[in-house]
Formats: structure tokens, sequence, C-alpha cells
């Protein structure tokens, strides 16, 4: 098992529930991946929105993907009562309400969708509880939310005790299908097994396909304390582009509890302003939810968004015993759970209705228009390796900042440290060659082709890329030779290639 994040250990726990040994290989430290960053809402009302989906997949196959969700919820209470894990999980409402700009038909159109795809007692309402002033919204039953990082921690307890190896600060780093697959970390050691499941968020093992079919974003999130029980126990989400998302934890402190809310999302390193997302969101709860306390914790998380709206689980493309999960869409709970169920399936080689809507070797020409807009999103981010620019020959970053310097052909990741020393990197991704941007809210270095992302000081935090960005000597203003020192630039999939020498013959 390849990641250590809510799909990996939900996989990891369902496959030793069947018998089977499992290894579990993690780049980071345990708690410290997306997982940890989620809002943590179990909804089986997809974010692609019920009547798109009812028009993208069909009548049938509409109803099996909520069914799937719904039956990932109950998997995840299983689990909780089972393993007895004190993490928060408590059923509640869901609550979709119509922002002003919304066609004021679009909660009816959902309405009939959700009757159709077998959805029990939704309710088109005046307005949320407590919220008169909201408009209309529709109502769902039995949605759910949960301590992640809790439900983690047991879930970890759990896999410990049934016999599951756990290797943190083991990224892995090539990958060999087959009849004994094998995975090798970066220091040099193989794993052999009879199955590999990449859960790495997005799939490290595959350079390109995949990445053709999903999009990564950053969504951002801030906590607001609150007397308790002034706002309901629910969930609730708006018709919104980008959407916004609330939901309370309880007793967070004594006589308090934490308002949630989150949005704002865009694509990884394609906002120049990062930063700014948390106020923005600030404001927005201000206006909306007339909570106007100071924002006590604020944070971002990776969503990849498929172009379907689900996610990509099954046998990766061209492999044999090789399977991903892959692409959320902002339900990485109960699509990992889903996940779990549909590998744990396949493996056993046992029928699964959900099989075939979630494959990753999955085509509809219905999404086709998405596919070719995704990646022409993608392609326009290489305008930086080949439009000419100004030359910066001085690094004018304040401490804590980064920003981008232009020497002829070359560019450069430069971060000034709150020490003010200088890390100078190549700002070439090593994954398939864009050019890094600055994340001021992150302080990271965020690529805005596929989403992969890194350390300020050059290691890789998010895929697809494996390795990191490399370190670099800039020319200084006085020099007159024409070179630079630099890294092979070649990027990873260059590099995985075979070298064609014909021309050198």
């Amino acid at each position: 098992m390849v990641g250590a994040g809510i799909a990996g250990l939900l996989n990891t726990y369902v496959l030793l529930k069947n018998g089977f040994q499992v290894t579990v290989l993690e780049r980071d430290t345990l708690g410290h991946n997306e997982t940890s960053r989620t809002s943590a809402h179990l909804s089986n009302v997809l974010d692609e929105g019920l009547a798109r989906l009812l028009d993208n997949l069909g009548e049938d196959n509409a109803k099996k993907a909520i069914a799937s969700h719904s039956d990932a919820i109950d998997l995840i209470e299983k689990i909780v009562a089972e393993e007895n894990i004190d993490c928060d999980f408590r059923r509640l409402d869901g609550y979709l309400y119509l922002s002003p700009e919304t066609n004021k038909d679009f909660l009816k159109e959902e309405a009939q969708a959700a009757a159709k795809l077998g959805f029990k007692d939704v309710e088109l309402l005046a307005s949320p509880p407590h919220f008169a002033e909201f408009g209309p919204a529709l109502r769902f039953p039995r949605q759910a939310r949960i301590h992640s990082q809790k439900f983690i921690n047991g879930l970890l307890k759990a896999i410990v005790g049934m016999g599951g190896k756990i290797h943190s600060k083991s990224p892995a780093v090539d990958f060999k299908d087959g009849a004994l697959p094998s995975v090798k970390t970066d220091n040099g050691h193989y794993v052999y097994a009879k199955h590999v499941v990449v859960c790495s968020n997005v799939p490290v093992n595959d350079r390109v396909m995949i990445h053709t079919m999903e999009a990564a974003y950053r969504s951002y999130i801030i906590g607001i304390e609150v007397p308790h029980d002034a706002f309901p126990d629910i969930l609730m989400w708006d018709t919104s582009h980008p959407y916004h998302y609330v939901r309370k934890i309880e007793n967070h402190a004594e006589g308090k509890d934490l308002m949630l809310i989150g949005g704002e999302d865009h694509r990884v390193g394609q906002e120049d302003h990062p930063e700014s997302k948390f106020e923005t969101l600030h404001d927005w709860a201000l206006f909306n939810l007339g909570i106007s306390g100071p924002i006590a914790y604020q944070w971002s998380g990776q969503i990849i968004e498929p172009v379907d709206g689900l996610a990509h689980i099954g046998r990766n493309p061209g492999n044999r015993n090789t399977y991903i999960v892959s692409g959320d869409s902002g339900h990485g709970l109960t699509h990992a759970a889903v996940g779990a169920m549909v590998i744990r399936d396949l493996i056993q080689q046992q029928p699964n209705e959900w099989t075939h809507i979630y494959s990753p070797s999955r085509f509809r020409v219905k999404n086709l228009g998405k596919v070719i807009s995704a990646n022409m999103n993608a392609l326009t981010q290489y305008r930086d390796r080949i439009m000419l620019r100004d030359e910066l020959k001085n690094v004018s970053a304040h401490p804590g900042e980064g920003q981008l310097v232009h020497q002829g052909a070359k560019t450069f990741a430069v971060y000034t440290s709150e020490q003010n020393e200088t890390v100078t990197l190549n700002a070439v991704c090593p994954h398939l060659g864009g050019i890094v941007h600055w994340n001021a809210a992150e302080k990271t270095w965020d690529c805005p082709c596929h989403g992969s992302r890194f350390a300020c000081t050059g290691e890789v935090i998010n895929g697809p890329a494996i390795s990191g960005l490399k370190q670099a000597v800039m020319k200084k203003p006085q020099d007159k030779a024409d070179t630079i020192a630099m890294p092979d630039e070649r990027t990873e999939y260059e590099k995985a290639k075979p070298r064609d020498t014909s021309a050198e013959r």
C-alpha cells in the first residue's frame, strides 16, 4: 500500500480484515497528509450535482454512484463502532442552499434528480435551520461528520493490532508491474507483493495518463470560535462557483464551538494571491453567517478533481496487479471507503457493481469537452518556459518570501528565509517540466500544470512529482560567463524513457 492517508489506511484495514498481509509505505510522517486537512464532511451528495450526474452517467450508473457513497458512510460508521474509535462521528442533516446568482429552478431540478436517484426524505425547505435569510435549501438526511485525525489514529491502532506493517519516511520512487510487482523506495530498498495499491492522492506511479483526466485544486478553510450551541450541528454548502461549505466542531473549548468555513477553491499554482483567500472567507462568514470573531485557525488542502466528478478507482491502465485510488473530488473520505470496497473485490476477483463506473480506464464521450478544457489549461501553463521574459538579475524577495528569477533561458525559484538566507532552486517541475509558482499562503512552490507542490527548500510535498526541486547556482550580475551551474533538467518522465543515441552514432 503506497500512502498512509485515509485511502491507504481504509484499503489496508479492509484487506487485513479479509486475510491479506499488508505493508504500507508512507512518504512523510504519519498524520501529515491531506486527510489531516479535510473538513471531514461525509456526504452522498456529490459535488458534480445530481442532475448533472444523471445526465453524465445515466440513471442506472448514477444510482450506483450515490449508493456507493451511502455504503461508504455506513462502512466508516461500522468501523468506528467495531473498533471503538472516539472520533466524534455523528449522523446529521446536510443542506444545499441557493446562492443569489444561481437559477431559482436549480434546487427544484436537484430535488427531482434526487427522487430519481433513490434519495429518501429529501425536502425542499424555505431555508436551512437558523439561517432564514439564506432562502431555499434542500435537506438531505443521514449525512455525517467526523474528526478525521482521530479516526486516522484509531485506524492505525487497529491496523497494527491486526499485524499490518507501516513504514513512514519511505517514499516510493519506482514501480514495476507484473506477476510479482515491486516498489522501490528512495533508499534503494525493494518491496515485492502480489498486489500494489497506490493511494498517494494522485498516482505517483503514472506519469501522464491519469493526470490528463484530473486537475489539482487548493481549497481553503478557516476556523472561528463561537458560543456553544449558537449554531445548529448541520452540514451546509451553497451553489456558488467556487462554492462554500460550513460545519461546526462541538465543544472545541470551554463554552465554545468552532465553526469551519471553507471554499474559494482554485487550480493549484494559478492564483496570484492565495493568502487573500482566508480573509475572503472571513468576510463571507461575517456577511452570510453573522460571525464576527477573529480567525482562530486557517489552512488549505489539496483536492483532486476528476473531469466527471467520480474518483479513479481500480486497476491502473495497462497494468496487471497495480491499482490506484485517486480523484477525491472533495469527497475524500467516502471515495476512500468506496475505493477500499472496490479494490478488495478486484483483488479477490469478486463481482462489484461499482467497478466499471470508477474504472481508471473509463472514457465517456460526454466528458470530452471537459477533458480538452482541463488539458488546454495545463498546456497553457507551459508558456512560462517558452515566452520571452525580461531578465531579472537581482533577488529582491523579503525574508519569508519566494520569487522567480529569470536569467537567459533559465528560471530559478529563489526563497529568502526569515534569517535572510537564500535558497536557490531550479524552477522546473521534475514531473513534466512546468515552471513552479510561489504560494505565499503556504510558503511553497506549486506547479500550475499538474499540481505538484514543493517546500520552500525544494522537498516534494504533493505529487505527481516523485523527486524535489534541484539546488541550483545563479550567475552573479558581475559574472561574464555564459553558463550557469544547473542540474540535469530532464523531467522524471524523460529520464524514464530509453535514451535515443542514433543521432550521436
